[in-house]
């Protein structure tokens, strides 16, 4: 489970490996969108708390109150950049070019994202609850949905070790 070689760059993390796989797993993006849509919750925070728990790591209440704050000013910028790539969708085909356009860079936006929370990975931050605790907490989630949740984790962490394509670094 754990890759030894450190990444290229802040951008080629663990994290972004995790979550690029997890992502495309068979319904997680349908249940992120929504926690995102009706809860207001933040895609890549959630995608972070994936990752401590297929680690099995824990995170603290202060770590997370950290990465959520520090990464506000982005995420304001994101949500603006999918508004309008969400609009500009309305418009399609005539508007294919730049809501591709669009895509990319709310991507590549939440690649940054994703980096400055593996930065707060690699800082040691004592954890003490369990990170899908934490998001729910949050987020509001019901502990059926949470439930589905760590069910969508441990799916996706049983598929990759079957095919051997596991790619997370321990922090």
């Amino acid at each position: 489970m754990t890759n030894s070689s450190p990444p290229s760059s802040a951008q080629e993390n663990p994290l972004w490996q995790f979550s690029l796989g997890f992502y495309r797993h068979e319904e997680v993006e349908e249940f992120l969108l929504s926690c995102q849509d009706k809860k207001g919750a933040d895609v890549c925070l959630m995608l972070w708390a994936s990752y401590a728990t297929a680690c099995g790591h824990q995170l603290s209440e202060e770590g997370w109150r950290v990465a959520d704050r520090g990464l506000a000013p982005r995420r304001r910028i994101i949500t603006s950049v999918r508004h309008l790539r969400c609009l500009l969708g309305r418009f399609r085909p005539h508007s294919q070019r730049i809501y591709d356009l669009f895509k990319r860079y709310e991507l590549n936006l939440e690649r940054l994202q994703l980096a400055a929370l593996w930065k707060i990975c690699v800082e040691e931050w004592p954890g003490d609850r369990p990170a899908l605790e934490l998001a729910g907490q949050q987020y509001g989630l019901l502990q059926k949905e949470q439930a589905y949740w760590s069910e969508l984790i441990e799916s996706f962490m049983t598929q990759s070790r079957s095919l051997g394509k596991t790619k997370t670094n321990s922090p």
